[in-house]
């Protein structure tokens, strides 16, 4: 009893001593009375370095003899001040003394500490602040979106999940979501977004989010059909498939289209996406129409065949026949020397730099009257203007395609 007395008093004494000096967590360790030695801790940490306290703060956790109220006490101040350790190490240049200033700081202006953390693009450690300080709502979505674009954006699929899961609130969840996926990310991150909205907000979608999502699915099929170094000039169209097929018909790719339209109405069956197969049609009428809008009409002889007349446009007539073309080119002879040595694919004429065959200069290039390279100059050339065939330098063809020009320029008698 003398003993137990004993150890009572210096316990009292060690609980002075902890409560009076500025270096008072010292006094701690040696008291015997964990209970004691818990409520003494939570009752002076604001007095003590930050190291001191999370020191003392892990030994009374680890004791045995405490209640677990008073664990969960400790813990949770612990996780607090871990908190604040975090986030003054974040900062580039020091903007408060100790932690009790930080503490203060969060507790006047909880926005502006939001703030540094986000410009250091730490959002794990701008959740936890989130925890301690209330955070307006939409600063709260906001949050929450960036963090879940850069999970999205590194790939880590798994933490972006854990991260919904732990936002409490459905609405924030929803809109997070939503708000994320109207921001475009790459096709992997917006078939993650679309499927866990699909999954858990159904009935929270509009039609027309509905709609968005599974045209989304089917615009990403379609880019999948396309050469895998030309996706990324129409990934931007992923989630309007009919826009990204009418703009494969304005650059006239012609054999991706098909391979596009053919994906499109094995997809549409019995879905509803905002257009049909019937829209799809229309489009390629429309644009069918414009390809065959050539610039000549059919003109009778005599001899009950026929032949392609010339048609004139703002004062300049065309002449479409090759006949007529021939005729041009022995009437206005212009000798063409093809250069020293057959152009290399990278330095041909570019598709899109001209529009008219650049041997004859009438035809013109449609969806239906393609280009063609000659693989002897490199030039645009239309397929009435590239009949013939030999054998090129450095081309792996033993007889390649090449303009009429090169062809009699080397076959010259």
């Amino acid at each position: 009893q003398d003993v137990e007395e004993l150890v009572n008093v210096k316990d009292a004494v060690l609980s002075c001593a902890t409560a009076e000096d500025k270096d008072g967590w010292q006094y701690l360790f040696p008291v015997k009375n964990a209970t004691l030695r818990s409520r003494l801790a939570l009752r002076c940490l604001d007095k003590w370095p930050l190291d001191a306290c999370l020191e003392i703060l892990a030994y009374c956790i680890s004791d045995l003899g405490i209640t677990d109220e008073l664990k969960a006490s400790l813990q949770s101040r612990k996780k607090e001040l871990q908190v604040y350790q975090k986030i003054l190490n974040v900062q580039n240049e020091p903007l408060w003394n100790d932690w009790q200033d930080l503490k203060k700081a969060c507790t006047d202006d909880p926005q502006a500490i939001m703030n540094i953390i986000l410009k250091a693009k730490d959002y794990e450690l701008c959740e936890e602040c989130g925890h301690l300080y209330p955070v307006p709502r939409e600063d709260l979505i906001n949050l929450h979106r960036e963090h879940l674009l850069h999970l999205l954006e590194m790939g880590d699929m798994e933490e972006a999940l854990q991260l919904l899961q732990r936002i409490e609130d459905p609405g924030i969840c929803l809109a997070v979501s939503e708000q994320s996926l109207d921001q475009h990310p790459n096709l992997a991150a917006s078939h993650f977004l679309a499927d866990y909205l699909t999954a858990h907000f159904y009935a929270n979608l509009t039609t027309a989010r509905r709609n968005e999502i599974q045209a989304l699915y089917m615009g990403s099929k379609v880019l999948l059909t396309l050469p895998e170094l030309s996706r990324v000039n129409y990934y931007h169209l992923s989630s309007r498939p009919l826009l990204m097929l009418e703009q494969l018909l304005m650059n006239m790719k012609v054999d991706w289209v098909a391979v596009a339209v053919q994906t499109l109405h094995q997809l549409l069956a019995g879905q509803e996406v905002g257009f049909t197969v019937e829209d799809i049609d229309n489009l390629l009428s429309k644009y069918a129409e414009k390809a065959l809008n050539f610039p000549f009409t059919l003109k009778e002889k005599r001899s009950g065949s026929s032949e392609l007349s010339p048609v004139s446009f703002s004062g300049v007539t065309i002449s479409a026949s090759p006949r007529d073309r021939n005729l041009q080119q022995n009437l206005f002879p212009q000798e063409f020397v093809p250069p020293e040595k057959p152009p290399p694919k990278q330095q041909w004429i570019p598709d899109d730099t001209e529009t008219i065959c650049m041997v004859c200069k009438t035809e013109r290039f449609t969806m239906f009257n393609r280009r063609h390279h000659c693989r002897r100059c490199g030039r645009l050339v239309c397929s009435s203007c590239s009949t013939k065939k030999m054998a090129v330098e450095a081309c792996r063809e033993n007889l390649s395609r090449v303009c009429d020009q090169c062809y009699s320029y080397y076959n010259r008698e």
